[in-house]
């Protein structure tokens, strides 16, 4: 029998793979011809999370552009909106890396490592 994706138990757990830890940046966001700023709560390896803002549509696909606290360096990468909230007029959303190159990990993973509670 299959079950609603909505009620499925794994649901109530925590499904991140990877430790996030706090970070206010902004980030440059591509969505087509359209440009944001967004503002980061928290960053893993595995994606980004915004806070304070109105949501895309789960599964739209963006660009990103933004440097780590202390450098310089324009990292970009490629993701997808996985997580809006379940509220009317909720803000904020998920992110999941999905294009990255490895530099772009390497510094990431060091930041985070540096930065880890």
């Amino acid at each position: 029998i299959a079950r609603d994706r909505r009620t499925n138990d794994r649901r109530s757990r925590d499904r991140r793979s990877a430790s996030r830890i706090p970070l206010d940046l902004w980030v440059e966001e591509e969505k087509g011809n359209e440009l944001y700023f967004r503002r980061t709560g928290n960053v893993s390896l595995g994606g980004i999370y915004f806070e304070q803002t109105i949501p895309h549509a789960l599964g739209t696909r963006v660009k990103l552009r933004f440097s780590l606290p202390g450098s310089t360096d324009v990292m970009e990468a490629a993701g997808e909106i996985v997580n809006t909230p379940q509220v009317k007029d909720g803000l904020g959303m998920g992110l999941r890396f999905t294009e990255v190159s490895p530099t772009v990990l390497r510094a990431l993973g060091k930041y985070l490592e540096e930065n880890a509670e």
